[in-house]
């Protein structure tokens, strides 16, 4: 066995590996798109008009509040916007302590317990509200 007397020594060539020589990276980039891909209209049931939320630590949010039900449809794409099915008459305004609202199109839900008394009195005048309207339709 012949040891170099200096071990750190390195080689005086070094070999080099061509770029792309066989190497299968295992994925691969499917760029076809769907044929006809349907158009998705999501609208959201507005029960309250632009209103400015307050949280109980004082910030405040401009939103609107929503119901959690949408209605939603679906179409193939370039065809005429559908008709929306009926909302339904008493939307859920509360589900498991929290709320749904409308900030910049996109919906949130914010815990009940975050807002400030006032907006909490509000929700509750707005449920009592949209329940007394659903009792007198039937």
């Amino acid at each position: 066995m012949n040891v170099p007397a200096n071990p750190t020594v390195t080689p005086k060539k070094f070999s080099t590996r061509p770029i792309g020589g066989g190497v299968n990276p295992g994925a691969s980039v499917d760029s076809s798109k769907p044929s006809n891909p349907n158009v998705r209209y999501v609208t959201h049931i507005v029960l309250h008009g632009n209103r400015m939320w307050t949280s109980n630590e004082g910030k405040p949010l401009d939103a609107k509040l929503i119901a959690f039900e949408d209605l939603v449809a679906e179409t193939p794409k370039g065809s005429t916007e559908p008709v929306m099915p009926p909302p339904p008459e008493n939307p859920t305004v509360t589900r498991n302590g929290k709320i749904r609202l409308l900030v910049n199109q996109k919906p949130i839900q914010i815990a009940l317990d975050r807002l400030s008394p006032s907006d909490q009195e509000f929700i509750d005048q707005m449920k009592a509200a949209i329940a007394k309207k659903s009792a007198t339709r039937r």
